[in-house]
């Protein structure tokens, strides 16, 4: 394919992924799996590890977003 073909237009969206499921699909394994323990321990405060993630590039989202990602991820209380 050369590049004019595929700079004709952007590729589509994946469907039903937020900016919080973008950046971690973006992180590299070992991030991932260290994100993925954190937001499944329940030793970690919600907002301690929202701000630690935002100070490690995570996009700023609100608490509630976060919260609602997190658990989609596999937190329960």
């Amino acid at each position: 394919m050369s590049l004019s073909t595929r700079l004709a237009a952007p590729p589509a969206p994946k469907a039903n992924q937020t900016i919080l499921n973008r950046w971690y699909e973006d992180l590299e394994a070992e991030d991932k799996l260290a994100v993925s323990n954190a937001i499944t321990d329940s030793a970690w405060r919600h907002v301690d590890l929202l701000a630690a993630l935002i100070d490690e590039g995570m996009p700023e989202v609100a608490d509630t977003t976060f919260g609602v990602w997190r658990r989609r991820m596999g937190y329960t209380k």
